[in-house]
């Protein structure tokens, strides 16, 4: 009878530390370039959530050495096995030709700066992290295998095959910025500036014509 209520009383014990175990901290892989300003944005986004060092951790890898002459990196080979693995998942936003480029468990492999991933995070936290990164590190096979599908495969080595889908919106996001979109955006902004003060020019010379027009006929 002693050793019944002995055995009673150690799973009244044992029962609460199961049932309200922490899950373990999920993995957020940032692959980044050397000196690339989002992937820096990116971290500092993610230290600021709140469940930082509680929920996730953040795990940096070398993508590219730097983001101005894009020399690969020690994680280069890595990454460009995750991004394809993904990409085969019908990721439409993971890729390894930009950074950053951020992996969270098996639900999210996007490039570009975005600020909406607490919600994924947690998500992952809750599911438990099946860390992908890791086991394609480990050089296992079927890393893959159990990933949910969110389209049509994607080649990455040829991008305009016909094949990408781009209805995808699980990784898409308004926020969502890459390196290699900046240059072409900040063309456009110096092309705007240009013809802006252009047309201001213009504008002043002709009202100052126009006036000493004005003045001479006065006179």
């Amino acid at each position: 009878m002693k050793k019944y209520l002995l055995s009673v009383i150690l799973l009244l014990l044992i029962f609460p530390l199961v049932v309200f175990a922490k899950n373990e901290k999920v993995k957020v892989y940032v692959y980044e370039a050397g000196g690339c300003p989002f992937c820096e944005s990116q971290i500092s986004y993610l230290k600021g959530l709140d469940s930082y060092n509680k929920k996730f951790t953040i795990v940096k890898k070398e993508l590219y050495v730097d983001h101005i002459e894009w020399k690969q990196g020690k994680d280069y080979e890595t990454g460009v096995k995750v991004a394809k693995g993904f990409a085969n998942k019908g990721f439409a936003d993971a890729n390894y030709n930009a950074t950053p480029f951020v992996v969270i468990s098996d639900i999210y492999a996007a490039t570009g700066y975005n600020t909406n991933l607490e919600s994924i995070i947690n998500e992952a936290y809750e599911k438990g992290d099946k860390d992908i990164v890791k086991c394609v590190e480990s050089n296992k096979d079927n890393c893959f295998d159990k990933v949910e599908s969110k389209g049509s495969p994607i080649d990455l080595d040829n991008p305009n095959n016909g094949n990408n889908d781009t209805t995808n919106t699980d990784n898409t996001n308004t926020n969502t910025y890459s390196t290699s979109s900046n240059i072409s955006n900040n063309t456009l902004i110096w092309v705007v500036i240009i013809c802006t003060i252009v047309n201001i020019s213009v504008y002043i010379i002709k009202s100052n014509k126009d006036k000493y027009d004005i003045l001479s006929k006065l006179k």
